[in-house]
């Protein structure tokens, strides 16, 4: 399988699309999940918030009839002789009502270095070539400043109250 050909690369990154096959090796075999994406997996992996139930909800979204999902691994390239690692995740959910949701996540130990805002600012482009979208929303809290301060260095902006319980909505429109 030819992961590489449909993949995003940025400066630092390669965002490798997430298949049904790749969902299913990470909950049961992660030597091979490790083996087939060719990088190094941190026993930290996943980030806090992909728990087993995420994943497994990400694998029906991706089987349904009516794909309602886009993600991607985010794989960190070594310079040589270094494995890449997997430092993060993150892609799209198209919701019933229309609207096309954005959210990501690094491992703890890649935060602060700019990955995220590198990671994002190449999924905001390929959803508007790939999925001919008009704008994007992205909930968070408050709390979290860093993933506010990813939203607003790719140009998303502030719009009010998100739809759960103390989270707040950002949005993204094309001009």
């Amino acid at each position: 399988m030819s992961l590489i050909s449909s993949s995003i690369n940025t400066e630092r990154l390669c965002l490798l699309p997430a298949t049904s096959e790749l969902y299913l090796l990470e909950l049961h075999d992660r030597p091979a999940f490790a083996s087939t994406l060719n990088v190094y997996v941190p026993d930290e992996w996943p980030p806090e918030q992909i728990t087993p139930e995420v994943i497994e909800d990400f694998l029906g979204r991706i089987q349904a009839r009516e794909r309602r999902i886009w993600s991607f691994y985010w794989i960190l390239r070594q310079k040589d002789p270094q494995q890449p690692v997997l430092i993060g995740s993150g892609g799209f959910l198209a919701h019933e009502n229309g609207t096309f949701e954005i959210g990501y996540s690094v491992l703890p130990e890649y935060h602060g270095r700019g990955y995220a805002t590198e990671a994002v600012q190449s999924m905001v482009q390929w959803a508007s070539s790939s999925l001919k979208r008009d704008s994007i929303v992205a909930y968070t809290y408050p709390h979290l400043k860093a993933s506010i301060r990813v939203l607003e260095k790719n140009g998303f902006l502030l719009k009010g109250k998100g739809p759960e319980d103390g989270t707040i909505a950002y949005e993204f429109e094309w001009k």
